[in-house]
Protein backbone atom coordinates (compact mmCIF):
# COMPACT_ATOMS: atom_id res chain seq x y z
CA UNK A 1 0.00 0.00 0.00
CA UNK A 2 1.37 3.41 -0.98
CA UNK A 3 0.99 6.23 1.84
CA UNK A 4 2.27 9.65 2.14
CA UNK A 5 5.39 7.84 4.00
CA UNK A 6 6.27 6.72 0.60
CA UNK A 7 6.00 9.72 -1.45
CA UNK A 8 9.61 10.49 -1.59
CA UNK A 9 11.05 6.83 -2.12
CA UNK A 10 8.20 6.77 -5.02
CA UNK A 11 9.03 10.18 -6.59
CA UNK A 12 12.80 9.83 -6.55
CA UNK A 13 12.31 6.38 -8.35
CA UNK A 14 13.42 4.31 -5.53
CA UNK A 15 10.29 2.88 -4.54
CA UNK A 16 9.44 0.13 -7.13
CA UNK A 17 6.22 -1.80 -7.71
CA UNK A 18 6.57 -5.53 -6.37
CA UNK A 19 6.24 -8.40 -8.95
CA UNK A 20 2.40 -8.86 -8.09
CA UNK A 21 1.69 -5.41 -8.95
CA UNK A 22 3.19 -5.91 -12.34
CA UNK A 23 1.58 -9.22 -12.91
CA UNK A 24 -2.33 -7.56 -11.88
CA UNK A 25 -1.31 -4.67 -14.92
CA UNK A 26 -2.64 -5.71 -18.37
CA UNK A 27 -2.28 -4.39 -21.62
CA UNK A 28 -5.22 -4.50 -23.35
CA UNK A 29 -5.88 -1.86 -26.34
CA UNK A 30 -8.56 0.26 -26.24
CA UNK A 31 -11.68 -0.40 -27.23
CA UNK A 32 -15.45 -0.54 -27.04
CA UNK A 33 -18.88 -2.79 -27.18
CA UNK A 34 -21.92 -1.58 -26.00
CA UNK A 35 -21.85 1.03 -23.35
CA UNK A 36 -18.72 -0.29 -22.02
CA UNK A 37 -14.71 0.97 -22.86
CA UNK A 38 -11.72 0.03 -22.21
CA UNK A 39 -9.12 3.32 -22.41
CA UNK A 40 -5.69 4.33 -20.84
CA UNK A 41 -4.91 7.20 -18.49
CA UNK A 42 -1.48 8.06 -16.76
CA UNK A 43 -0.11 8.61 -13.37
CA UNK A 44 2.00 11.36 -12.23
CA UNK A 45 3.68 11.76 -9.01
CA UNK A 46 1.94 15.42 -8.50
CA UNK A 47 -0.44 16.33 -6.01
CA UNK A 48 -3.52 14.62 -6.91
CA UNK A 49 -0.95 11.21 -6.77
CA UNK A 50 -0.28 12.61 -3.23
CA UNK A 51 -3.67 13.09 -2.02
CA UNK A 52 -4.31 9.30 -3.11
CA UNK A 53 -1.54 8.72 -0.43
CA UNK A 54 -2.79 10.31 2.32
CA UNK A 55 -6.12 8.43 1.85
CA UNK A 56 -4.06 4.97 1.49
CA UNK A 57 -4.75 4.77 -2.25
CA UNK A 58 -1.16 6.11 -4.06
CA UNK A 59 -0.49 4.76 -7.33
CA UNK A 60 3.06 4.18 -8.66
CA UNK A 61 3.40 6.76 -11.68
CA UNK A 62 2.98 4.97 -15.21
CA UNK A 63 0.11 4.46 -18.00
CA UNK A 64 -2.86 2.17 -16.31
CA UNK A 65 -5.94 0.80 -17.92
CA UNK A 66 -9.32 0.85 -16.95
CA UNK A 67 -13.08 -0.36 -17.52
CA UNK A 68 -15.70 2.05 -17.58
CA UNK A 69 -19.21 1.63 -17.90
CA UNK A 70 -21.56 4.66 -20.06
CA UNK A 71 -23.89 5.28 -16.97
CA UNK A 72 -22.18 3.42 -13.85
CA UNK A 73 -18.27 5.34 -14.58
CA UNK A 74 -15.05 3.19 -13.48
CA UNK A 75 -15.65 -0.33 -12.63
CA UNK A 76 -12.12 -1.51 -12.00
CA UNK A 77 -8.62 -0.50 -13.20
CA UNK A 78 -4.89 -1.95 -12.95
CA UNK A 79 -3.89 0.72 -10.73
CA UNK A 80 -1.54 -0.17 -7.56
CA UNK A 81 -4.38 0.71 -5.03
CA UNK A 82 -6.52 -1.90 -7.01
CA UNK A 83 -3.85 -4.35 -7.34
CA UNK A 84 -3.50 -4.59 -3.49
CA UNK A 85 -7.57 -4.56 -2.82
CA UNK A 86 -6.77 -8.14 -4.34
CA UNK A 87 -3.56 -9.31 -3.03
CA UNK A 88 -4.82 -11.32 0.17
CA UNK A 89 -7.01 -13.46 -2.83
CA UNK A 90 -4.21 -13.64 -4.94
CA UNK A 91 -1.99 -15.65 -2.15
CA UNK A 92 -5.04 -17.53 -1.63
CA UNK A 93 -5.15 -18.60 -4.78
CA UNK A 94 -4.16 -22.62 -5.60
CA UNK A 95 -5.69 -25.45 -7.28
CA UNK A 96 -8.87 -24.64 -9.04
CA UNK A 97 -9.97 -21.15 -8.68
CA UNK A 98 -13.63 -20.10 -9.52
CA UNK A 99 -14.02 -16.16 -9.93
CA UNK A 100 -17.01 -14.28 -9.84
CA UNK A 101 -17.05 -10.81 -12.41
CA UNK A 102 -14.09 -11.09 -15.23
CA UNK A 103 -14.16 -7.11 -14.92
CA UNK A 104 -10.88 -5.91 -16.79
CA UNK A 105 -9.43 -9.41 -15.96
CA UNK A 106 -6.47 -8.04 -14.05
CA UNK A 107 -6.88 -10.33 -11.34
CA UNK A 108 -7.41 -13.43 -13.76
CA UNK A 109 -4.32 -12.43 -15.11
CA UNK A 110 -2.26 -12.39 -11.93
CA UNK A 111 -3.60 -15.65 -11.08
CA UNK A 112 -2.15 -17.16 -14.48
CA UNK A 113 1.83 -15.90 -13.22
CA UNK A 114 1.02 -18.81 -10.37
CA UNK A 115 2.30 -22.45 -11.29
CA UNK A 116 0.32 -23.67 -8.34
CA UNK A 117 -3.36 -22.37 -10.19
CA UNK A 118 -4.30 -25.12 -12.16
CA UNK A 119 -7.40 -24.40 -13.52
CA UNK A 120 -9.84 -20.69 -13.63
CA UNK A 121 -13.22 -20.70 -13.82
CA UNK A 122 -14.60 -17.39 -14.31
CA UNK A 123 -18.74 -16.25 -14.79
CA UNK A 124 -19.40 -13.11 -15.97
CA UNK A 125 -22.63 -11.56 -16.33
CA UNK A 126 -22.14 -9.29 -19.12
CA UNK A 127 -21.68 -10.31 -22.72
CA UNK A 128 -20.03 -7.19 -23.56
CA UNK A 129 -17.51 -7.68 -21.25
CA UNK A 130 -16.59 -11.08 -22.14
CA UNK A 131 -16.06 -9.68 -25.72
CA UNK A 132 -13.65 -6.96 -24.63
CA UNK A 133 -11.47 -9.04 -21.88
CA UNK A 134 -11.86 -12.44 -22.74
CA UNK A 135 -10.26 -12.57 -25.95
CA UNK A 136 -7.50 -11.83 -24.31
CA UNK A 137 -7.06 -15.32 -22.57
CA UNK A 138 -5.80 -17.88 -24.75
CA UNK A 139 -4.15 -19.93 -21.60
CA UNK A 140 -6.13 -23.40 -21.80
CA UNK A 141 -6.35 -23.01 -17.88
CA UNK A 142 -9.07 -20.11 -18.31
CA UNK A 143 -12.79 -21.05 -18.92
CA UNK A 144 -14.74 -17.88 -19.30
CA UNK A 145 -18.62 -18.71 -18.69
CA UNK A 146 -21.64 -15.91 -19.33
CA UNK A 147 -24.39 -16.25 -16.49
CA UNK A 148 -25.03 -14.79 -13.29
CA UNK A 149 -23.01 -16.26 -10.11
CA UNK A 150 -25.91 -15.85 -8.32
CA UNK A 151 -27.78 -18.46 -10.04
CA UNK A 152 -25.66 -19.80 -12.18
CA UNK A 153 -25.42 -24.07 -12.18
CA UNK A 154 -22.58 -26.10 -11.91
CA UNK A 155 -22.76 -29.84 -12.41
CA UNK A 156 -23.21 -31.95 -9.21
CA UNK A 157 -19.35 -32.33 -7.37
CA UNK A 158 -17.96 -29.36 -8.92
CA UNK A 159 -15.70 -28.02 -6.45
CA UNK A 160 -13.13 -25.40 -6.06
CA UNK A 161 -9.90 -24.91 -3.84
CA UNK A 162 -10.62 -21.18 -3.79
CA UNK A 163 -13.50 -18.74 -4.77
CA UNK A 164 -13.42 -15.08 -5.09
CA UNK A 165 -16.61 -13.17 -5.53
CA UNK A 166 -15.93 -9.63 -7.17
CA UNK A 167 -19.38 -8.43 -8.66
CA UNK A 168 -19.67 -4.89 -6.97
CA UNK A 169 -19.02 -1.63 -8.25
CA UNK A 170 -17.93 0.46 -4.81
CA UNK A 171 -17.14 -0.46 -1.77
CA UNK A 172 -20.91 -0.18 0.27
CA UNK A 173 -22.55 -2.16 3.25
CA UNK A 174 -25.50 -2.93 0.69
CA UNK A 175 -23.80 -5.43 -0.87
CA UNK A 176 -23.13 -7.40 2.17
CA UNK A 177 -26.59 -9.53 1.56
CA UNK A 178 -25.55 -10.68 -1.69
CA UNK A 179 -22.05 -11.72 -0.51
CA UNK A 180 -23.50 -13.66 2.12
CA UNK A 181 -25.62 -15.53 0.10
CA UNK A 182 -22.73 -16.61 -1.96
CA UNK A 183 -20.41 -17.48 0.68
CA UNK A 184 -23.32 -19.86 1.79
CA UNK A 185 -23.75 -21.19 -1.72
CA UNK A 186 -20.22 -22.43 -2.27
CA UNK A 187 -19.58 -22.69 1.18
CA UNK A 188 -19.54 -26.58 0.87
CA UNK A 189 -18.12 -26.27 -2.72
CA UNK A 190 -14.76 -25.22 -1.92
CA UNK A 191 -11.82 -25.02 0.66
CA UNK A 192 -11.63 -21.22 0.92
CA UNK A 193 -13.59 -17.90 -0.19
CA UNK A 194 -13.12 -14.50 -0.13
CA UNK A 195 -15.65 -11.58 -1.62
CA UNK A 196 -13.62 -8.19 -2.77
CA UNK A 197 -14.22 -5.83 0.14
CA UNK A 198 -15.85 -7.65 2.89
CA UNK A 199 -13.18 -7.10 5.43
CA UNK A 200 -14.06 -3.36 5.23
CA UNK A 201 -17.31 -3.04 5.26
CA UNK A 202 -18.68 -5.74 7.86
Amino acid sequence: MLTLGNYELVRDGKLKPSQFQLDFKVDWPESKKGPWSIDNFEVKVDMQNLRMMQSGRGCFPGVYTRLSHKSRGVVMSDTTAEAEDHFGAHVYATGRVLVHGLGLGCFVKSLLSKESVTNIDVVEIDEDVISLVGKHFTDSRVNIVHGDCLTHKWPAGTKWDFVWHDIWDELCEDNLPEMKKLHRKFGSRCKRQESWSRDFIE
